[in-house]
């Protein structure tokens, strides 16, 4: 399978445009704004800044949610999973929130070009990630995932911590944006794709659980048989 070629011109970053007319009315705001803005005048000037340190910084912290994870699961099993799981969750809701109340979105926006400008920020914003967004149709769209901080250190297996991040992202978006969401992931780089490749549609909560949450179910399970494997 073909990996991702570097540097590409292809997709878009954080500050990157789509091409829907009603995008130009988007404003993608931060999360931890005073944080951010502390940042912007820490660096501000400095040439002696790397930006790259900050991805060191993160790939640590998320190697540690990672390990906490691994490590909880085999002291406490089931149990264990959840409470971590239901951390992760919080995190995912709080960055989402925070997002949403520093963007701007038009008030006219179709509600699948509403969703898909959220998730283009989840993607840009909340994973500073390289985006590319596909064309939208009626009640669902997609997108491919051209770079990811987490691909060269995670393995495809491992990217189910970043599901438990998105269940708390959802959830937010449901309570802010009063829509209710799910996606399935059909391509992962990690796996030796070119892209990692989703697609997102409406979820009604009357038809069960979420298509998303059940497979986050089944790879918590799949953790946990692994390590009886081990024994």
């Amino acid at each position: 399978m073909p990996k991702p070629q570097y540097p590409t011109k292809e997709g878009i970053w954080s500050k990157g445009k789509r091409e829907e007319e009603s995008y130009a009315g988007v404003k993608l705001g931060m999360p931890y704004p005073e944080a951010v803005e502390s940042l912007r005048q820490a660096i501000e000037g400095r040439e002696d800044f790397d930006p790259a340190v900050l991805f060191v910084w993160g790939t640590m912290q998320a190697t540690g949610v990672l390990n906490i994870l691994k490590a909880v699961e085999e002291a406490f099993g089931a149990e264990g999973q959840k409470v971590v799981r239901k951390a992760i969750n919080k995190a995912g809701y709080e960055a989402m929130a925070g997002f949403l109340d520093n963007s701007t979105f038009p008030e006219d926006l179709e509600s699948t070009e509403l969703l898909a400008f959220m998730v283009t920020g989840i993607n840009t914003v909340l994973y500073a990630s390289l985006e590319k967004p596909w064309k939208l149709e009626k009640d669902r769209f997609e997108f491919d995932i051209l770079w990811c901080p987490h691909q060269d250190r995670f393995t495809a297996f491992d990217c189910r911590v970043q599901r438990y991040f998105v269940e708390g992202m959802y959830q937010a978006i449901e309570e802010k944006g009063k829509s209710s969401i799910t996606s399935r992931c059909e391509k992962l780089i990690p796996h030796g794709e070119e892209c990692c490749h989703f697609w997102v549609e409406p979820y009604d909560p009357g038809e069960g659980p979420n298509p998303w949450h059940v497979y986050s179910e089944e790879l918590a399970r799949r953790a946990l048989e692994k390590l009886k494997d081990k024994k």
